[in-house]
């Protein structure tokens, strides 16, 4: 089983997705903060795994 997921987000500054990498091995909720690789801005991402797949997804300007 492949535990990294490739996913693609919004930035809540500049509104371009760009593909982030999560770390699905672990069940539980992580906050991290990610700048955007088009406008370069942090944008916090909240994340919730559960049996190694990404159930919820939020972000937000940090």
């Amino acid at each position: 089983m492949d535990w990294l997921e490739e996913v693609l987000i919004q930035c809540p500054q500049c509104g371009e997705e760009f593909a982030i990498q999560i770390e699905t091995a672990v069940d539980g909720r992580v906050e991290l903060v990610e700048d955007c690789a088009v406008c370069c801005r942090p944008a916090r991402v909240l994340i919730t795994t559960k049996s190694g797949e990404v159930e919820c997804l939020e972000v937000e300007a940090a």
